[in-house]
């Protein structure tokens, strides 16, 4: 299995939010849902802003897909893209409890859970993620897990993975120190 991934680089990301207008645009987000959410980050008072893109981590080991009494939630083989089968999803929401990055999100209206599918749709005709394609700092990279990390780890970047047991595959190259 091929698994794939969207690396943000912290060093590109603007904090201009494209990304989630994008997402929102292409996949008819209402306001305030969110498939992907850019948090801005100021680690102490007078220190620099940081900006963080927090989509799903389409996880090697979803706590979500555990979570879930249904089964609505399923890993697809060949790509490692986590999705919902709305028509199995009971609304109950153990799959947002569950999920230690807040990427699960609930549609109101139709009372099932909603997240990023790295725009499913998308890749089944050959296209990146919506986010990614949007990004005018070309913060966000989507690919293949193995082949992005190389490719940082060649250009002597440090990756960081915020693995807390559900081995993520949405990385973060840390910004560069001056």
């Amino acid at each position: 299995m091929s698994q794939y991934t969207i690396m943000v680089d912290l060093e590109r990301c603007i904090g201009c939010k494209s990304c989630e207008t994008a997402c929102k645009l292409e996949n008819g987000i209402p306001m305030g849902r969110y498939r992907t959410k850019v948090v801005w980050v100021n680690p102490q008072k007078g220190g620099k802003l940081l900006f963080v893109s927090s989509p799903c981590m389409h996880c090697g080991k979803p706590a979500c897909k555990q979570a879930c009494p249904t089964g609505a939630i399923y890993k697809r083989p060949e790509d490692g893209v986590v999705l919902i089968d709305k028509s199995k999803c009971i609304g109950c929401r153990y799959c947002a409890w569950a999920c230690p990055y807040g990427a699960m999100g609930f549609d109101e209206d139709k009372m099932v859970a909603d997240k990023c599918t790295y725009c499913a749709h998308r890749l089944a005709r050959g296209e990146e993620p919506a986010c990614v394609t949007k990004c005018p700092g070309h913060a966000l990279k989507f690919g293949k897990a193995s082949e992005l990390t190389a490719n940082a780890r060649s250009e002597g970047r440090w990756i960081k993975n915020i693995d807390v047991g559900t081995k993520p595959s949405t990385v973060y190259l840390e910004r560069i120190k001056p």
